[in-house]
């Protein structure tokens, strides 16, 4: 998870092992923490600490934790541990210096440039890499989740200090599993990020998720939201999402456009229905064009972005 200091309003700032340092954000169901522990071998390590908000049933928390423990992948963010304290479940995961993807796109508009169209492909490139894993993971014992995330966005994609990209936030994960996610027929997510389908409240597939990771991959190119537009209402928004009339600008590649224009188009039998059918022919494009870039410039991109010591 990422940064932003915040006075923390606690019963104690130590839980468990854990002592508090700042808060990093909220949600319906949670509240996190920037957290310092000391691991196995006595080195102090920073975690970011989940918090159970009360009024929240348990077993939605606890769906999270069982989720997370399965799904171990260089593209998702790590569980360490979950545990109780103060009679309040937590979840410990890796704390992630970079910041998430909606600080970075704010940091850009801030000095009124876009995303680096190299940084933009590369980014949706292992957002995809980490979606291609979660809908493929599988129980302990082989059996499919059929995993859906639901609530794929710029604020739940996530960069380690080392420029890594990983997805987060399982909160609102569907499963066909019984006791994994929030279950199948519950739909969530953040409204502009959205599959047609979700705005339906029909059933999902890992083509909800592509789509989200559409509308990100246009964010990052073209360098606003496709659907989100000044005085639209909600309902205008779904609308927008259901008709979806994609016009990718003029600067834009057009092998590149083509792909937002596929990852967008509202009829299922048209859209890439998973997350290799859509980074086959965007790697393909990265590649043709020399847009693969080393970690370490990711890295120095990142530090000039956001000014973090890394």
């Amino acid at each position: 998870m990422s940064q932003a200091p915040a006075t923390v309003e606690v019963p104690s700032a130590r839980y468990g092992r854990y002592i508090l340092r700042s808060r990093l954000g909220q949600g319906g169901m949670a509240e996190v923490f920037l957290a310092e522990a000391v691991d196995e071998r006595g080195d102090q390590i920073n975690v970011a600490l989940k918090l159970m908000k009360k009024g929240v049933p348990e077993d939605s928390f606890a769906a999270e934790a069982d989720l997370m423990g399965l799904l171990l992948h260089p593209n998702l963010v790590r569980l360490y541990e979950v545990g109780r304290a103060f009679n309040r479940p937590y979840i410990a995961m890796e704390f992630l210096i970079g910041g998430d993807l909606k600080e970075v796109m704010d940091a850009h508009m801030r000095q009124n440039k876009g995303v680096p169209l190299r940084m933009g492909v590369h980014i949706a490139l292992e957002l995809l890499k980490a979606l291609a894993f979660f809908h493929n993971a599988s129980t302990r014992t082989g059996g499919p989740l059929n995993l859906v995330h639901q609530d794929v966005n710029p604020a739940n994609i996530f960069f380690s200090g080392q420029g890594d990209v990983k997805l987060g936030d399982f909160g609102v994960a569907s499963s066909s599993y019984a006791g994994i996610g929030v279950g199948e027929g519950v739909a969530a997510g953040k409204l502009s990020y959205l599959s047609p389908e979700q705005t339906r409240a029909e059933k999902l597939s890992s083509a909800s998720d592509v789509w989200a990771a559409g509308v990100v991959l246009h964010e990052l190119v073209v360098g606003y939201h496709p659907f989100l537009k000044p005085g639209r209402s909600e309902q205008e928004t779904m609308q927008a999402i259901r008709t979806a009339k994609i016009q990718v600008p003029e600067f834009v590649d057009k092998p590149l456009g083509a792909i937002i224009t596929k990852a967008l188009t509202p009829d299922l039998a048209k859209r890439y229905r998973t997350a290799g059918e859509m980074a086959g022919p965007l790697f393909t494009y990265a590649l043709d064009n020399g847009l693969v870039p080393q970690p370490r410039a990711v890295q120095e991109w990142l530090e000039s972005v956001l000014g973090l010591l890394v």
